[in-house]
């Protein structure tokens, strides 16, 4: 589960490890990260934690390994993380690196997902896993909404 050490990732994580299922947690703030995995452990939770930069494709490759190293198969995937503009700047005030950064995150992080997604199917010990791909919109705060798309 990308994007699984604070908010909507942070609540799939809790409600799936309080289902009994094996969890690995992947996010790119490393402090936050820990905070969620040891929270989850304390309950009891069979969790996994790996520091994942999603816009960059050898450490999602690197995310799959360790998922499969780990558990062996791979049942379900949430492709959970996203970035907005960084400090809630308005996105005619982003500069390209900001630019760069939330395509890389949400465009480029979401096709390397799918990749890797395709090879765990392909070497994981169950026929296909469920990808789940969660978005959240808000253009304002009056105005969100939370997608979720399942795949098969």
């Amino acid at each position: 589960m990308t994007g699984a050490a604070s908010g909507i990732g942070r609540g799939m994580a809790e409600t799936f490890s309080a289902a009994g299922m094996k969890v690995v947690l992947s996010d790119i703030e490393q402090s936050a990260l820990e905070k969620t995995t040891r929270s989850l452990l304390d309950t009891g939770a069979d969790v996994h934690a790996v520091v994942t930069d999603v816009s960059k494709p050898e450490q999602v490759e690197q995310l799959a390994e360790q998922t499969l190293r780990k558990y062996d198969a791979v049942h379900v995937l949430c492709n959970n993380a996203g970035i907005g503009s960084p400090g809630g700047l308005t996105s005619w005030t982003n500069t390209l690196n900001d630019w760069q950064w939330i395509l890389g995150v949400n465009l480029m992080g979401a096709e390397f997902f799918r990749a890797s997604a395709i090879e765990c199917a392909g070497r994981a010990a169950v026929s296909a896993p469920q990808a789940v791909r969660v978005r959240f919109l808000s253009a304002t705060p009056r105005h969100r909404r939370l997608t979720v798309r399942r795949r098969r």
